[in-house]
């Protein structure tokens, strides 16, 4: 396991857990933790032990979004600037290719809901708070646009960012920035369950689903989309996973995987 200095990596069976871990100043993403997430997650993708992946924080928030001094700096090295290191961790957690699951808790802010729109699971404590707060620091919410927009859609997203209201955890529900609310047993509860069931699944095919996913997402209905999808089909049912996937359901056992 790699060592960080923002955040934290945990295993437990074929789950790991990414734990946000600035709590001094409510998990703001720097520069240092914009790298180490990266790294993180393409250190998950390539383990073939991990199956999904958590992301939490630490202390009273889940992530109070970018940090202001890294955000408020000029004259920054080429490639470490704001505008360079966010779009590219965003894209990341979005095309992540195994299934990640965010717990939010306390407050999560601006930045932090371009981790939560890459997500394919939200759980969000009954107390939290979730605020588009950029324009209220003069800012805008510009590298989290198109993946906020792309979970929620265009007019909810103007609601929400145009006013840079706080919202509860049963609007962010409704919103669709978050899909699953309770208490903290709950959604550790929940939690488990969730990876139980991906635990189940072929791994390769669980990737090569989400691959399928993100790439068929807006595309047209034609013969270049129906070509992509039937070479995808016939290249898994070909595979060893496939095999024994069928075999293991004729002879009414537990595949191998």
């Amino acid at each position: 396991m790699k060592s960080y200095n923002t955040i934290q990596t945990e295993n437990k069976g074929h789950i790991q857990t990414i734990w946000l871990s600035r709590p001094e100043k409510k998990n703001a993403i720097d520069r240092i933790m914009a790298c180490e997430l990266r790294s993180a997650l393409e250190y998950a993708e390539n383990d073939p032990n991990i199956k999904a992946v958590v992301v939490r924080g630490k202390g009273d928030t889940f992530c109070a979004g970018a940090d202001l001094d890294w955000m408020s700096m000029e004259h920054l090295p080429s490639g470490e600037e704001p505008e360079t290191l966010l779009p590219r961790l965003f894209d990341g957690v979005y095309r992540f290719c195994k299934p990640l699951i965010i717990i939010a808790h306390g407050r999560v802010l601006g930045g932090a809901l371009g981790l939560v729109a890459g997500a394919d699971y939200v759980l969000a404590c009954n107390t939290s708070q979730f605020a588009f707060s950029e324009v209220r620091l003069g800012l805008i919410p510009a590298t989290i646009s198109p993946f906020v927009i792309k979970r929620i859609g265009e007019f909810k997203v103007r609601q929400l960012m145009l006013t840079g209201r706080t919202i509860n955890a049963s609007e962010a529900i409704s919103a669709g920035l978050a899909d699953k609310l309770g208490t903290k047993n709950e959604l550790e509860s929940y939690k488990d369950y969730l990876c139980d069931q991906i635990e189940k699944n072929a791994p390769e095919a669980t990737k090569k689903c989400k691959q399928l996913i993100i790439s068929v997402s807006g595309k047209n209905l034609d013969n270049k989309l129906f070509a992509y999808t039937a070479n995808l089909l016939d290249e898994v049912r070909k595979s060893d996973e496939a095999k024994e996937g069928v075999r293991a359901f004729k002879e009414k056992r537990k595949p191998r995987w």
